[in-house]
């Protein structure tokens, strides 16, 4: 069988390990495939090779130069070694459009995607999120043990489980701050009067090689060691052996039936026109709205709107009474180091969950400039010693809904133009206020107080989790929905097998269910079932 992988992304990953040990199936991989800079990764070496605090000091300000917010005050996007590069428009953004806060960079060129920048957080989805989908946890539990065992995976036993099982054994969390160890800590002790609020607090989940972990503090900005896991390092494994044909610097713009199967129609970005690949079966990992283009541009669909399903994020600060002794960021691992889950029935549904960050240099260049002024310079250190930031997610029933408009019939080589805007959700405020009281009533317990007046809900699109767009469902496939395989109708030998599928976006961790979902996808076209 022969198989084309459009994207490397995690879902792309997730694919070609199931596909792995299947010798009689060709894998080939088209990607745009931006990659880091030279220069940079040249940095990255010099620093790779030396220990924390002998760092060669041109490299790491190469590298770890905070990015400044665009607008002051506000989360700013989030660079990797001092780079934009997941971020490069190599054609995939041409024709993309956003109205008023949306977010336009919604597609990523990069080798590995997305997974370049994410916060390496793994949890599985919750049993009562699949009381809305066609598929239930156990269907993905074989599958998001088979992640986990490949990709680096650090976390603790504790309270979270309830909801959150391991799934495998993961490594130690490396050492973590003053403030996350004084909050476990008295979480443990007013356990009982803190989940009387309806709030779990527990260690954050991590796709990191925690045991190895250097706490050289840089983690916000790009590990030197390369410890923080990347769908690019799966595929640098497949690569070096052998098991994969890659090709980059090709967009796809379209998908068409044949025969006896499907040809896929790219162009390259360095010219030379379309490009022609012909497969058996097809998977589309684009992330949620390329795949939403391609598939489009593939069917005919323009002049008309699509609706997607997003976890809405927010930037919630909390304050303690009592201060951490020394800010820095030096000497600590500055990934999600805690979560607070909040939960509003019993099996995790209606939920959200902030995930709790100690203090890395971002903060400080994220403040108003005012508060960076040399004379405030004393207080403004003594208040982010009291300061906590969580990044938390609503639901997507409760969220603010992505609208992608397509536009007219694209050009040849084009995909469709779209703009993305959002239609506004009445749940969103109630729900947010309903999370800030629970906090709130739990802070005392555990000095962790949230500040409603700083807490902001980001953009369209900005969270980065979203999709939807062509959901699974158990009945037959539609120009709108997909099989349980991710097809759409008009479209039997292609399997959409990222977050486009998804009915819903929980609040809860995103990526590791994107990957055991294309794995399962992958593995019953493998196995032949369903076909």
């Amino acid at each position: 069988m022969d198989v084309v992988i459009v994207g490397s992304g995690p879902s792309a990953a997730a694919v070609c390990l199931a596909f792995k040990d299947r010798r009689d199936v060709t894998l080939t991989v088209l990607d745009l495939g931006a990659e880091l800079e030279s220069e940079r990764v040249a940095s990255r070496a010099t620093l790779a090779s030396q220990e924390p605090g002998s760092f060669d000091a041109a490299a790491l300000a190469h590298l770890s130069t905070p990015p400044r917010p665009e607008t002051p005050g506000a989360l700013p996007r989030k660079q990797i070694y001092g780079s934009n590069f997941p971020f490069d428009d190599l054609g995939q953004l041409r024709g993309v459009r956003a109205n008023n806060d949306a977010n336009d960079l919604v597609v990523s060129g990069a080798y590995g995607g997305f997974s370049n920048t994410w916060g390496a957080q793994v949890m599985p989805y919750s049993t009562g999120t699949f009381r809305t989908w066609p598929l239930t946890r156990d269907d993905l539990e074989p599958h998001y043990r088979a992640i986990l065992a490949h990709i680096p995976y650090s976390g603790e036993s504790d309270d979270l489980e309830e909801t959150f099982p391991l799934l495998g054994t993961p490594d130690h969390l490396p050492k973590v701050s003053e403030r996350t160890q004084r909050v476990l800590d008295r979480y443990t002790a007013h356990r009982i009067d803190v989940r009387r609020h309806g709030v779990v607090a527990g260690h954050a989940r991590l796709a990191l090689r925690g045991s190895k972990c250097r706490l050289c503090g840089l983690c916000m900005t790009g590990c030197p060691y390369e410890l923080i896991y990347s769908a690019s390092q799966t595929f640098d494994e497949l690569r070096r052996e052998g098991r994969i044909t890659y090709h980059a610097g090709v967009r796809v713009h379209r998908v068409e039936n044949t025969g006896g199967g499907t040809r896929v129609l790219a162009t390259s970005v360095n010219g030379g026109g379309t490009q022609e690949f012909k497969a058996d079966k097809v998977f589309l990992c684009a992330g949620a709205i390329g795949t939403t283009r391609i598939v489009a541009g593939s069917l005919g669909l323009h002049d008309t709107t699509i609706t997607l399903e997003e976890s809405a994020q927010f930037v919630m600060p909390f304050v303690s009474l009592r201060p951490v002794k020394h800010l820095t960021q030096d000497g600590e691992f500055t990934l999600n180091q805690f979560n607070l889950f909040v939960s509003f029935d019993d099996d995790g549904k209606d939920a959200s969950l902030v995930h709790c960050y100690p203090y890395n240099n971002i903060m400080k260049e994220s403040l108003p400039s005012i508060a960076a002024h040399r004379a405030l310079a004393p207080f403004t250190e003594r208040g982010l010693r009291h300061l906590t930031v969580g990044l938390g997610y609503l639901p997507s029933w409760a969220s603010p809904k992505p609208e992608i408009r397509l536009g007219g019939v694209p050009r040849d080589g084009e995909l469709p133009d779209i703009t993305v805007s959002t239609r506004e959700n009445p749940r969103t405020a109630q729900m947010l206020s309903l999370v800030t009281q629970r906090l709130r009533r739990a802070g005392r317990a555990l000095d962790l107080f949230p500040i409603p007046t700083q807490t902001t809900l980001s953009g369209a699109a900005k969270s980065y989790h979203f999709g939807g767009s062509f959901p699974h469902a158990a009945d037959s496939p539609t120009e709108r929905s997909s099989d349980l395989l991710g097809r759409v109708d008009g479209l039997p030998n292609v399997h959409l097998v990222d977050a486009s599928v998804f009915p819903t976006v929980p609040a809860t961790t995103f990526t590791l269910t994107i990957m055991a979902n294309a794995h399962r996808i992958a593995t019953r076209v493998a196995d032949g079932v369903g076909l």
